[in-house]
C-alpha cells in the first residue's frame, strides 16, 4: 500500500546526486520499489512504538518521512567523496592515508585529499556537536535494559538483516557472511561491543575509529553494488545501502530500553532524552547527515518509526543469509576459547541454542509467524521446532525478568559493582578480548578493509 502517490517518471539526473553539495534542490520523492509498507514490521513497530506514537499516524508525508524518502537515494554523505578519492590515487594509497588521518590526525598528512579534509573535519568536530554528559547518561540507561531486552534487540538485529529488501540484499550480494563466515561475524561482533563502550565519545578511541572504518566499508560496498546492479535497479530501489538505513544503526541500545518500557519499565521523558541524544551521536557517527537527526526522543521515535515501516520484503538472499549467519559455524567459531567438553556440548545442542537465544527472543515482537517466515527454506525448517510455545515461554520469563528489574530501580541503593562496570564498559570489554584472541587464533585481521577494492562490483551477485 503506497501513501505518497507519487509515480511520475524519475530521470537518473533528478535523483543521482548528494543531498549535501545540493541542499537546495527539490527534494526526491522515495523510490517506486520502495514505495509500500509490509505488513511484517507492523506488529514490532506496535509493539515498541505504540506506547508513544499512533504508528499509523506518523508514517503519512510529513517533513519527517519526505526527509527520510530522499536520502533513500544516495550513500553516506561524507564517505561519497573518500570513496571517489580512493579510486582516483588507488586503494592501497588511500587506505594508508585513511588509517593515518584516522589514527594520528589529517593534521600529519602531507596535501591531503580534499575530501578527506572534508571527512575528517566532520569527524572531528562531532563530539563537539552533542550534549556528551546527557549522552553518558543514555549510555548508562542503555546498559541497564534487562538481560531479556538484550536478548531481543539480538535477535531483532538478526531478523532485520535477513528480512529487510536493501540490508538482506546488499549482505547476501557481497556474500561475505557465506564465503568469509567467521572473519565478518567476529568483525561485527566487536563493533557493536565497542559502541557500548564509553570510549565511543571520544574521536582518538579505537572504538570510534572502528565505526568510521566500518562507515567506510559500507560506502565502499554500496559503489560495488551501485555499479554492479545497474541503472535501471537504482531507479527502481535508490542506493543499495542508502543514507535513511543508516540511521537504524544508531538504534539498537535505544530500542532496548523501549522494550523494557513496552513490559511495564516506564522510561521518563528525561530519560528518554538521555536515550535520544546517545542514540542521535550514534546515528551521526554510522553516516546519517545532520539533516535527519531528530530533534527529540518522540521525534527519534517517529523517525524509527517511518524508517523500520518502510523495510520493505527480504531479498532472494533470505534463507542463504540465515543459513549462514545462525549456522552451526559461527556458534562454534565464539566457543573457540571454552574447555573442550563445553565446545562438544555446545556443538551437540547448537542449533538449538540458536534458536532459543537469536529466533525465540525476536519472535517476541514480530510474532512467530514472522520467525515461520523468515526459517522457511533454511537448515532451521526441518528441525520442526513449536515457535508459537517456545516464543510464549519466553515472553513469560520476559516480563518476570523486567518486574525484577522495576523493583530494582524503586530501591534506595544500586549495587556500586554492577553500576562501576556498567561505567567502565566492562562486558564489553570482556566480549571484545574474546573476540581478539579468536581472531588471533584464527589469523584472522580485524581491519574492516576487505572491501577497499570492492568498489568495481567484481565479486558481488546481481
Amino acid at each position: 500500500m503506497t501513501l505518497t502517490g507519487e509515480r511520475q517518471e524519475i530521470a537518473l539526473e533528478d535523483v543521482e546526486f548528494n543531498r549535501r553539495d545540493e541542499p537546495e534542490r527539490p527534494l526526491r520523492p522515495i523510490p517506486p520499489g520502495r514505495d509500500h509498507f509490509a505488513d511484517q514490521w507492523r506488529q514490532m513497530r506496535e509493539f515498541i512504538f505504540g506506547d508513544w506514537i499512533d504508528i499509523d499516524k506518523e508514517v503519512e508525508p510529513n517533513t519527517i518521512t519526505r526527509l527520510r524518502d530522499d536520502y533513500f537515494w544516495q550513500a553516506d554523505e561524507h564517505m561519497i567523496g573518500v570513496v571517489d578519492a580512493f579510486e582516483r590515487i588507488g586503494h592501497e594509497r588511500g587506505r594508508a592515508m585513511f588509517e593515518q588521518a584516522l589514527t594520528q590526525g589529517i593534521e600529519t598528512l602531507d596535501d591531503p585529499p580534499q575530501e578527506f579534509v572534508e571527512l575528517f573535519e566532520h569527524l572531528d568536530q562531532l563530539p563537539s556537536q552533542f550534549d556528551l554528559v546527557a549522552a553518558e547518561r543514555g549510555r548508562m540507561l542503555a546498559m541497564s535494559a534487562t538481560m531479556a531486552a538484550t536478548m531481543i534487540i539480538r535477535g531483532w538485529a538478526f531478523y532485520e538483516t535477513a528480512m529487510t529488501g536493501d540490508i538482506s540484499a546488499a549482505t547476501g550480494a557481497t556474500g561475505r557472511f557465506a564465503d568469509d563466515g567467521p572473519r565478518r561475524f567476529i568483525e561485527t561482533a566487536r563493533v557493536f561491543a565497542e559502541f557500548t563502550l564509553p570510549d565511543i565519545f571520544d574521536r582518538h578511541s579505537e572504538a570510534f575509529q572502528d565505526v568510521v572504518r566500518v562507515r567506510l566499508m559500507h560506502a565502499m560496498v554500496s559503489r560495488g553494488l551501485r555499479r554492479k546492479w545497474g541503472d535501471d535497479v537504482y531507479l527502481k530501489f535508490g542506493e543499495p545501502i542508502p543514507v535513511t538505513s543508516l540511521l537504524g544503526f544508531g538504534s539498537g541500545m535505544l530500542l532496548g530500553r523501549l522494550v523494557d518500557h513496552a513490559f511495564g519499565r516506564k522510561l521518563t521523558r528525561r530519560e528518554l532524552e538521555d536515550l535520544a541524544e546517545y542514540s542521535s551521536f550514534s546515528g551521526r557517527l554510522w553516516g546519517a547527515p545532520e539533516r535527519l537527526q531528530s530533534a527529540d526522543g518522540l521525534e527519534l521515535i517517529k523517525s524509527l518509526n517511518y524508517v523500520l515501516a518502510r523495510g520493505g520484503n527480504p531479498s532472494p538472499w533470505r534463507a542463504q543469509l540465515v543459513d549462514a549467519i545462525a549456522g552451526p559455524a559461527h556458534l562454534m567459531t565464539l566457543t573457540e576459547t571454552f574447555p573442550g567438553w563445553a565446545r562438544k556440548l555446545v556443538a551437540r545442542h547448537v542449533n538449538q541454542l540458536t534458536a532459543s537465544v537469536a529466533l525465540v527472543p525476536a519472535g517476541v515482537v514480530f510474532g512467530y509467524q514472522q520467525i515461520e517466515a523468515m526459517i522457511a527454506g533454511t537448515l532451521f525448517e526441518p528441525l520442526g521446532y513449536n515457535f508459537q510455545r517456545r516464543i510464549q515461554v519466553f515472553e513469560n520469563i520476559a516480563r518476570v525478568n523486567v518486574g525484577i528489574a522495576r523493583v530494582a530501580d524503586r530501591l534506595p541503593w544500586t549495587n556500586p559493582i554492577r553500576e562501576q562496570r556498567k561505567r567502565t564498559g566492562a562486558a564489553a570489554r570482556e566480549r571484545i578480548a574474546t573476540l581478539n584472541k579468536i581472531a588471533r587464533g584464527k589469523n584472522i585481521p580485524l581491519t574492516y578493509t576487505h572491501h577497499d577494492r570492492s568498489t568495481a562490483g567484481e565479486g558481488f551477485t546481481g
